[in-house]
């Protein structure tokens, strides 16, 4: 694993982050990716990968969502957070917040968010 230089250099420790997740060390990659975030808080990347972590690894359903919204914040048009906020709304039984994001996802080209809305949503808004 290549390791980049540390500093006050926010894509430093975002590189650092995304190669610590594809090694399945999550904590580092949370760490790096909160260290990004510090030394730069207008990085919606580092949001969206920290939130991912936050919710498929750690269960950490809350601060998955709260970074997945930094992320949307700071990137109107970020399909991929809206979409996995979708899917933690989801986990969370909140299908009304998470078929609001994925049409949303849908809406911005998402495709796997239109399988989701026929899937959950269709049904939900019968009831």
């Amino acid at each position: 694993m290549r390791k980049y230089k540390y500093s006050n250099d926010p894509e430093a420790y975002y590189k650092n982050g995304l190669q610590k997740y594809e090694y399945k060390d999550f904590s580092g990659a949370v760490s790096d990716f909160t260290l990004a975030i510090k030394f730069n808080d207008n990085f919606p990347e580092a949001y969206f990968l920290r939130g991912l972590i936050y919710g498929k690894e750690m269960h950490k359903y809350r601060k998955a969502i709260k970074d997945f919204t930094k992320a949307i914040k700071l990137k109107s048009d970020y399909a991929d957070a809206y979409f996995n906020r979708g899917v933690t709304h989801r986990i969370l039984d909140d299908i009304k917040r998470a078929c609001s994001d994925w049409k949303k996802a849908e809406e911005l080209g998402f495709e796997s968010a239109a399988d989701l809305n026929k899937r959950y949503c269709l049904k939900y808004m019968k009831n």
